[in-house]
C-alpha cells in the first residue's frame, strides 16, 4: 500500500522505529504486524512537540490490552471500531489518504488547534502500511473522551506503562509531564 510516512519515524534518528518498545523484537522484518503511536502537543508557535513515540508488536499490544479492565477494553473497542469510525477510515483509504490523513481527527473531524494534544496511529507490516488501514489522527476531544470513560484501574495501568516505556528524554519536558495522563489505543 505504501511506505511508512516519515511522521512515524523516530525523533532521535529520523529513521523508522525498528523494535517493539516492550519486548524489543525487531518489527521491520515484515513477519508480523505492529502499531506505531506518537503523541504531540501543538504549541502557540505552531510547532508540534513530541510527548512520546511508541512502536509495539501486536503480541505486546494484546498483552497490554489484556491488562485493562474489561469495561475499559469494551469501551475502547466500541469507540475505535464503531461504524462511524470504520466508515471514516474506509473513506480516507478510498480517497487521497496520503495528503489528507493528518489534517483532522478521525473521530470528530476537527482540525488540531494550538495547545491541543493529538496522537497519530498507524498499523504496519515491515516498512509498509497495512493494506486498507491508513494512518489516522486522534484529536484532543477523542483523547479526553477516552480518559473520561475508562476505569481508574485502566488509567493506573496506562500511567504505569507510560512511566516505564514512554515519555521524553529531555529532563525539562519530563518535568512538565510529571502529572501527564497517558492515553493509548
Amino acid at each position: 500500500m505504501g511506505n511508512i510516512p516519515k511522521d512515524f519515524y523516530s525523533d532521535i534518528d529520523n529513521q523508522p522505529l525498528k523494535a517493539c518498545k516492550v519486548c524489543e523484537k525487531q518489527i521491520t522484518e515484515g513477519k508480523d504486524p505492529y502499531i506505531i503511536e506518537k503523541a504531540y502537543k501543538r504549541t502557540e508557535e505552531g510547532e508540534d512537540l513530541t510527548l512520546f513515540e511508541l512502536a509495539m508488536c501486536m503480541n505486546c499490544a494484546q498483552n497490554q490490552a489484556n491488562k485493562m479492565s474489561e469495561e475499559s477494553r469494551a469501551f475502547i473497542q466500541n469507540t475505535m471500531m464503531s461504524e462511524s469510525i470504520m466508515q471514516k477510515r474506509a473513506q480516507l483509504f478510498s480517497s487521497d489518504w496520503e495528503s489528507n490523513w493528518k489534517k483532522k481527527c478521525l473521530h470528530s473531524s476537527n482540525e488540531i488547534k494550538v495547545n491541543e494534544e493529538y496522537h497519530i496511529v498507524g498499523h504496519f507490516l515491515g516498512e509498509h502500511i497495512l493494506p486498507g488501514e491508513p494512518p489516522f489522527v486522534m484529536g484532543q476531544a477523542l483523547i479526553d473522551y477516552l480518559q473520561e470513560h475508562i476505569s481508574t484501574e485502566t488509567k493506573e495501568e496506562w500511567d504505569n506503562f507510560g512511566k516505564t516505556y514512554l515519555g521524553p528524554t529531555d529532563p525539562h519536558l519530563k518535568a512538565l509531564l510529571e502529572d501527564y495522563q497517558y492515553t493509548l489505543v
